[in-house]
């Protein structure tokens, strides 16, 4: 009876995986028109467990919009690598259009992309 507990535990965690991970491919929001002093946020999917995290890449050629505030939330605070939302907070700084640049990588590898993100952002 034990052996039987131990497999529906396992089949249930591989289910439950399964289904975040559908998520992960979701569409995303891309295109943003805000005002100026308005904020707008990226909730962007992401395991830190595993090392990765989002970076913003074009940073230093953006002047339209800075970051307020980045976060992590984990999906299930109670099981260690269970990965959750990088919560980034942005304001419009002043008018213009430009795009963010995003990778989902090691912060000490920069070979080791995974991931990006283009989000257009225009300020009024």
């Amino acid at each position: 009876m034990e052996g039987l507990s131990i497999k529906i535990l396992v089949l249930s965690l591989i289910l439950s995986t399964c289904s975040k991970n559908e998520k992960k491919y979701g569409a995303m929001k891309t295109d943003y028109e805000i005002a100026v002093n308005e904020s707008f946020q990226l909730e962007l999917d992401s395991n830190p467990s595993t090392g990765y995290s989002w970076k913003w890449t074009n940073k230093q050629s953006v002047s339209i919009v800075e970051t307020l505030d980045e976060e992590y939330i984990p999906s299930a605070p109670a099981l260690i690598g269970s990965g959750g939302k990088e919560i980034w907070k942005f304001k419009g700084l002043k008018g213009g259009t430009d795009t963010i640049k995003l990778e989902y990588c090691h912060s000490w590898d920069p070979k080791s992309t995974v991931d990006t993100k283009e989000i257009t952002v225009k300020v009024k």
